[in-house]
């Protein structure tokens, strides 16, 4: 005898109820936006904190390096301090050469002018007397001295009618010369003596120079040389 299967069709499943609150599901679903909120707090967090030790780090190196500087500052000071007296005599030297460059600026070698008078005077000619002297101020009043620092006059006899043209030619080569002083004179007559009287006028070139800079460092390259 045959046993029919007998098949058994469930209708519907289990029952299922749903008891949680609305809020609760919601907060659920909100769990993993609130965990990306703390990680992203987190990071700002650890990304302020960052900052912050930087800037303090380059704080305190900026305050070292302000204190090494302040000691260097220090350092230098004292000795500038230690090689005061150095200095001292430094500008004592520096002020005396100035004072002496002061005092003989207006030299002028009237010895060595005078030879070179002597030697400009045309054959025949006499020396009688040479005066000169120098001025501080340019003589604003008299045009033809105005670039002029001083001159000489030259006083001389000549038997006969003196070649003046052909002498002042010869004193343009005079240390210094700048020029003639009108007026030039001439006096005497045949069978008796000529007489000549000619101012020289003189530029900045007839000074001496003995202790000027450019003289002492021309000087100094000539013994080098």
């Amino acid at each position: 005898m045959s046993r029919k299967e007998v098949e058994t069709v469930a209708v519907g499943g289990a029952p299922r109820a749903d008891l949680l609150p609305p809020s609760v599901r919601e907060a659920i679903k909100r769990r993993p936006l609130v965990r990306r909120l703390v990680a992203l707090v987190l990071l700002v967090a650890l990304v302020t904190a960052g900052g912050v030790a930087g800037a303090t780090y380059l704080a305190l190196n900026a305050q070292q390096a302000l204190a090494d500087e302040q000691r260097r500052s220090e350092d230098l000071l004292a000795q500038q301090l230690q090689f005061a007296d150095a200095r001292a005599i430094n500008n004592a030297l520096d002020n005396a050469v100035i004072a002496r460059e002061a005092a003989t600026s207006a030299e002028v070698d009237w010895e060595a002018l005078l030879d070179e008078i002597r030697a400009s005077l045309p054959p025949g000619l006499v020396l009688v007397s040479v005066d000169g002297a120098t001025r501080v101020a340019p003589a604003e009043d008299e045009p033809l001295r105005q670039d002029s620092i001083g001159s000489f006059r030259i006083n001389a006899n000549s038997p006969t009618v003196p070649d003046v043209e052909s002498w002042l030619i010869d004193l343009e080569g005079v240390t210094g010369y700048a020029g003639i002083a009108p007026p030039i004179t001439v006096s005497g007559s045949e069978g008796a003596s000529y007489s000549v009287t000619i101012e020289v006028l003189l530029d900045t070139s007839a000074y001496l120079g003995r202790f000027s800079t450019a003289s002492e460092t021309d000087a100094s390259e000539e013994g080098e040389e």
